[in-house]
């Protein structure tokens, strides 16, 4: 209980502190490493247009599946590639152990995990909104991609899906980073095993209508399904139950925050025992 009003005092008590942590990280991609930025979001657009050729080739060769629309594809393109931030959620919380920085986030006035929160807000997901999701947005209908949702109802079901999604990201993202703790010097090794992880089993990049049926299935079951596969296939319409995604998501969220706050404690005592 200590622990959960600790993490909920960074977010309610301490909103304040929460926000100028937002507004300072988010000023941050303009300190001389925009170019570097840029380049990524470049490779991101020229992914999503690939794609996008990709997707209608293998239609007009009547190449995908029969129950896949070619329309609910490229718009769950679209909106991965826009949602890229939150449907992959790599926190400051690993790359800080090997930089050392991880200290001084302990002399903050908010918990760590709020901390690692606000900056992942603030230098991810809204300069990626503003330089990538908006010039996509305004792009897309050139390729003939309809970034709307397939209804105003799904679209409300695909916020909260996100929002889920969002909450199971952090959860994991946290468990890599226990994991990095205890390998102490092999943060990178944990964030290599976490990226061929996600490129596989999320579903951001590749749908799971487009793998061997119980496979896919298998993998839209499995944690990180709930990531990207839940909120998209809301979204574009193409989920058949909507509300069981919703309660699959919820689950997870659970169980994996319950994880995640665990051994995350024992992990930072474990760090701040024996040095690190």
């Amino acid at each position: 209980m200590k622990q959960v009003k600790t993490f909920l005092s960074g977010c309610g008590l301490q909103s304040k502190a929460v926000c100028s942590t937002i507004f300072i990280c988010s000023k941050q991609i303009f300190d001389g490493g925009f170019l570097c930025i840029a380049g990524g979001y470049f490779v991101q657009f020229v992914q999503f247009v690939l794609l996008t050729f990709i997707w209608k080739t293998l239609n007009e060769s009547n190449a995908l599946p029969p129950d896949v629309s070619l329309d609910q594809l490229m718009t769950y393109t679209l909106m991965s590639t826009i949602l890229h931030q939150e449907l992959n959620i790599i926190s400051p919380a690993t790359s800080s152990l090997w930089e050392g920085s991880v200290i001084g986030r302990f002399l903050r006035p908010m918990a760590i995990e709020t901390s690692f929160i606000a900056e992942t807000i603030g230098r991810f997901w809204i300069p990626n909104f503003l330089f990538l999701g908006v010039p996509l947005i305004l792009f897309a209908p050139v390729l003939s991609v309809q970034p709307l949702p397939a209804s105003p109802t799904l679209g409300v079901l695909s916020l909260i899906s996100l929002i889920l999604a969002v909450s199971i990201g952090f959860a994991v993202d946290l468990l890599f980073a226990s994991l990095a703790m205890n390998l102490k010097n092999g943060c990178f090794a944990a964030l290599a095993v976490r990226d061929a992880i996600y490129s596989l089993l999320s579903g951001e990049m590749i749908p799971f209508s487009l793998f061997p049926k119980k496979l896919g299935t298998l993998f839209s079951l499995l944690p990180l399904g709930s990531v990207a596969h839940g909120p998209l296939t809301i979204y574009t319409g193409s989920a058949r139950f909507p509300f069981k995604v919703l309660a699959l998501q919820l689950f997870w969220a659970v169980i994996l925050w319950t994880l995640a706050v665990y051994v995350f404690k024992k992990s930072k005592e474990r760090m701040i025992s024996f040095g690190g």
